[in-house]
């Protein structure tokens, strides 16, 4: 299966009950905190379509 980086909004029980299920079928995750974490536009480009 796949390592996972999963960002998370801690104690969320929809996150919790997402990272059991992707657990489940043998995906290791790498929680992050989305509240806390350092976004850039840079950090952020990854996750979003290409400009056409």
């Amino acid at each position: 299966m796949a390592e996972l980086d999963f960002y998370e909004k801690p104690g969320c029980i929809n996150n919790r009950k997402q990272q059991e299920i992707l657990r489940q079928l043998g995906h290791v995750l790498h929680a992050h905190d989305l509240l806390t974490t350092p976004w850039t536009p840079e950090r952020l480009r990854p996750f979003l379509p290409p400009n056409r």
